[in-house]
């Protein structure tokens, strides 16, 4: 994690005074939006999201609310060390009633796969009315999930562009609050019908992120995330050395596991495993990411790993299980993937 002094920012009630700001010059209407899940994820979105002018409210357990309320202080993190800004103004939302009782405009889901799944989950997004719902989790069984409760037609996909987490990292130097690394070159990939889309993408891009429409996110992504998302639970096998990964036996086991999960998600979706994805599941090329990953990112990758997918590890196990059934639905080898799977301790 840099050390680097941080580079002043005033803080600012973003949520009120920057959309009173660009309600009173004419130049956008704002927005209500509710982000289900106030962590690592959804700090980002709300922080971008208040800018363009929005309202935000968090949707968040009760017991969270008090903490929350004290406002947030987001990170973004770079080679020459960070810039802080501050989230304040925003509501706090905790019950479906509550949900119900208001008008939203657009409900973006920043919660792990298996907690969206939950029960309390369901009753909120039965709450939106006729909200935009923006799916972000990495999960091709997320959408047909939420579509069993949202009509499709208000169902908008998207990817995330950018990796946050609770800084400091543990026995690490950093900024207290939510630290998020975004590349400059990384857009927020999005899909569903044009009504829904065009204002999604319209407020990151006020925002001054990158956004993008393409035609099928879930399904055009699913391979590489399918890749991404087994990596992390071979990372865990080897016990989270991310330094040590090369050579070892998990990498060498976990990238049959890994080949495995791709071809299962390839034939699902009916596109292809690209060549470069094939290159990305080799030892070499482990060999050459983690090298040049812990030199060119400006934090700890390995403690942030650690950390981050630790708190979501029941995801990660949902989703091996996921490419397991796949792979047996259409007939592929999945003996890799269930190695992998008893490799990984139990979840709690």
């Amino acid at each position: 994690m840099s050390t680097q002094p941080t580079i002043p920012k005033k803080s600012i009630r973003w949520s009120k005074l920057f959309s009173r700001a660009c309600l009173n010059n004419g130049r956008t209407t704002a927005m209500q939006i509710l982000i289900i899940g106030a962590g690592a994820v959804g700090q980002v979105y709300a922080l971008y999201l208040s800018k363009a002018g929005n309202d935000i409210s968090f949707f968040v357990k009760e017991k969270y609310s008090n903490e929350l309320g004290a406002g947030l202080s987001l990170h973004r993190l770079t080679r020459s060390g960070h810039v802080t800004e501050r989230l304040e103004g925003f509501g706090i939302v905790t019950s479906p009633a509550e949900v119900a009782a208001r008008t939203w405009d657009q409900v973006w889901i920043a919660i792990p796969g298996d907690a969206l799944r939950s029960e309390l989950a369901g009753q909120v997004l039965e709450a939106v009315g006729g909200a935009t719902v923006i799916i972000l989790q990495p999960d091709i069984n997320n959408d047909q999930h939420v579509r069993k409760i949202v009509p499709p037609e208000q169902i908008v996909i998207g990817v995330i562009p950018f990796f946050s987490f609770r800084s400091p990292l543990p026995d690490s130097d950093g900024p207290e609050g939510m630290a998020y690394f975004l590349s400059p070159l990384r857009s927020t990939l999005i899909s569903g019908p044009a009504a829904r889309t065009k204002p999604v993408i319209a407020a990151l891009r006020r925002a001054g992120l990158r956004a993008k429409q393409v035609r099928d996110v879930a399904r055009e992504t699913a391979v590489g995330l399918a890749l991404a998302q087994t990596m992390v639970a071979v990372l865990e096998s080897n016990r989270w050395d991310y330094t040590g990964l090369p050579g070892s036996p998990a990498l060498l086991n976990g990238l049959v596991a890994v080949r495995e999960a791709m071809d299962a998600v390839a034939t699902e979706t009916g596109l292809p495993v690209t060549p470069s994805l094939k290159i990305m599941a080799t030892s070499l090329a482990w060999r050459l990411i983690v090298a040049a990953s812990i030199h060119a990112l400006p934090f700890n990758i390995e403690a942030a790993l650690r950390y981050h997918f630790s708190k979501v590890g029941t995801q990660t196990r949902m989703l091996i299980d996921s490419y397991v059934a796949l792979g047996k639905k259409h007939a592929l080898p999945t003996a890799g993937l269930a190695a992998l799977r008893r490799a990984l301790p139990e979840h709690s």
